[in-house]
Order: C-alpha cells, then structure tokens, then sequence
C-alpha cells in the first residue's frame, strides 16, 4: 500500500508555532529493537526518523516491526542506504551498481509487506577508502600526493555517465511513488558556490546534477568551538538556502559523544584515523548549543533541519526528550544574534582558498567539466498516495 508519508503535527506546546518545516532525526547504529522504544518521543516532537538500511535488515524481524511501530505512532520513516565497509559506505562512482541492487531489494521488501517509508536518503560522500589515501596524504603533510590522488579520480565523461545513472535510479524509485533525498558535505558548497563541478568528481560523490527532492549538507559541530559553529552554519546554511532554495536542508550535530560506539572502533582502524579520528566524534552536550545552531540554520532561511543522531542522543544525560525540545523551541536569529564577523570571514576566506587551491593543484574547474547545472526534480515526484 502507498503512503502519504508526512508525520502527523504532534500535540502540545512542544511544537505549537514551530518555525521547522521537516525535523528529522539520523539513526545510524542503533539496533531496531532499541530504536521502537524511543518512537512516542519522535512522535512527541513530530520528528521524522532518518533510518539506517542495510542488506541484513531484510532478514531482521524487528525490521519491519520498527516500521509498523512507526507507522502507528504517526512517525515518517526515511530509508538510509548503507553499505559495507569495505564497499564504500556510501552512494558514489564506485557504488551505483550496488547501490541501486540494495535500493531495488529495500523498495520490493517495503512493498511486499505494505510498510510505510516515505522516501530513500542517498549519503553521497566520499568512499572510506579514497578517505584513507587523502587523510594519508594529509597526515604526511604532502600537497603533492594529495593533488594527485585528487587527479586520479577526475574522469569527466565518467562523472557525467555515473551521474546520469544514479538520476536514472531516482527516476525508478520515483516511479515507485518515493521521495529521493540526497546529503553531502558542506565543502561542496564552496567549490558549487564557485560553478565549480570537478571537487564532487575527484571525491567521487555526484551532488548538484542529481535530481533530489530535497538535499541536506552534514555541517557537524566536531572540534569547533560554539562560537566557531555558529560562523559555520551561518555560512554554508545560508550557501544551501542560495542554490537550493527550499530544497535546501542542513544537519547539525553531533549530539553526545560516540567514542564508545563499537562500529566507530572498527572504522577508525579501517580508516587508520586512531585518535585523530576519535577526536572527531566528541558531540556537543549541552541542549543549548544545538538550539543555538538550529536558530541559526532557521535565521538563514533553512526550514528542513536533521539532526545527528538518534545514536548520541539516547545516550547522552539529557536524554532523547531534551535534544528533541531544544531544536522545536528554536526560533530564527537575525542579524547581530548570528553575526560573527571575523569567523565568518574565516570561514569564507577558506573555503575560497580551498575551492581556488584545487583549481590550481588539479586543473578541475569549469573548463574540464563544463559549467554546473543545478538539477531538480519534477512536480510530485516521489509523492505517496494512499
């Protein structure tokens, strides 16, 4: 059976008056069983749930009890694709085949047993395993291997075939009656500021000629400090709102710590991060902050906002309850309440340096991929019907 798909507006004055068109909430490790249990709080806060999707989740029986669960508690679900390891993780050059088999399979399992998912979510990032050549280049302090592993990747009749592939899927799926929504990095944002294709071809991670429904940019807190952040998501919420309009979504985050995730572990040796990755995944802990940065996202005009994640959350002191209160009782800062002139101007004067040092390093600009195109989707596309 086909699905609306919306959450219902929850009660109380949790919600009343909320600025937020779409909150959504990312879950990446959490077992299913675990993820049922916290359902009446994202229906609380009419939070829709960003959903890992793997191979083995088929063959999980608390799979498809946690989307019936969610289907009665008035809760949308969205199916994010996940890959192995090994596999690249996620959705790029070097995985539309396989992605496109673990969508068909999630789309025919969804369908065969009438539950309820509103739309796919394509993480479009750059594989773990191009991540590990660039991190080794960074740590051995080499511009010279870094641009040239850059440059291996470029392929521009490649980039453009992969591409039109991955919208031929989206088209499929569309067909299917599903949303297809896209997340990125926010670098990307500077280089596609700039008309500038070639960086999302030499990390392999087609973005602006996709023809999303709606497309998010992971702008995670990490290392930086509060004030820092807010110059942050000032700056690339306000990029995203500018090329995507109201498609635009920015995920904020890193809510509580995840040093203690066991997969996390796994990856860091995988990627041969060690502690510098560790240091990476030290969220933030106070419910203030994330209201804080949601205000801003909002000031910027961004109206989707997801959070990271479900995983952090339900283990941190505040609790699932409080995280998800913080982001629905922001309101947009204006003006001097998000005005951090000097970060800002940091912030924009690296990323004109790093979309300008990748011209110059690799020869990737508009002259070896042509000039960018933003792609969207046609009129109800995607849209679920019951």
């Amino acid at each position: 059976m086909l699905w609306a798909g919306a959450a219902g507006a929850a009660e109380g004055p949790a919600v009343e008056g909320a600025p937020i068109d779409r909150l959504a909430m990312w879950c990446e490790f959490l077992p299913y069983a675990e993820v049922e249990a916290q359902l009446p709080v994202l229906a609380k806060y009419d939070c829709d749930l960003i959903l890992h999707v793997e191979r083995e989740s088929f063959s999980d029986p608390d799979f498809a009890k946690l989307l019936r669960a969610a289907e009665r508690e008035g809760v949308g679900v969205d199916a994010w694709l996940l890959l192995p390891y090994r596999e690249h993780l996620y959705v790029g050059q070097a995985s539309v085949e396989t992605t496109r088999e673990l969508a068909r399979r999630a789309a025919d399992y969804f369908e065969e047993h009438s539950l309820a998912v509103r739309a796919f979510v394509f993480d479009c990032e750059p594989s773990p395993l191009l991540g590990r050549e660039l991190f080794g280049a960074v740590r051995a302090k080499s511009p010279r291997q870094l641009a040239r592993t850059l440059r291996e990747q470029m392929d521009a009749e490649a980039f453009r075939r992969d591409t039109a592939e991955l919208n031929g899927l989206i088209a499929e799926l569309r067909g299917r009656g599903y949303a297809v929504d896209g997340a990125a990095n926010r670098a990307f944002l500077d280089a596609q500021a700039r008309g500038n294709a070639a960086l999302e071809d030499a990390l392999n991670a087609p973005v602006s000629g996709v023809e999303w429904d709606a497309l998010s940019f992971i702008t995670y807190r990490y290392m930086a400090s509060a004030e820092n952040y807010v110059a942050m998501l000032n700056r690339y919420a306000t990029l995203a709102r500018r090329l995507y309009g109201e498609r635009a979504a920015v995920d904020v985050g890193l809510i509580g710590d995840y040093d203690g995730i066991p997969q996390n572990g796994e990856r860091a040796a995988l990627f041969g991060g060690g502690e510098a990755f560790y240091g990476y995944l030290r969220g933030m802990r106070s419910v203030f902050d994330l209201q804080e940065a949601v205000g801003v996202a909002l000031g910027c005009g961004i109206r989707r906002v997801n959070l990271y994640a479900m995983d952090g959350a339900v283990t941190s002191v505040a609790g699932l309850d409080n995280w998800l209160k913080a982001a629905r009782r922001a309101r947009p800062l204006r003006g001097l309440a998000r005005w951090t002139p000097a970060r800002s101007l940091q912030y924009g004067a690296l990323g004109a340096m790093t979309e300008k040092g990748f011209r110059w390093f690799t020869g990737g600009s508009e002259r070896s991929h042509g000039r960018i195109e933003f792609r969207e989707p046609a009129d109800g596309a995607g849209e679920r019907q019951p």
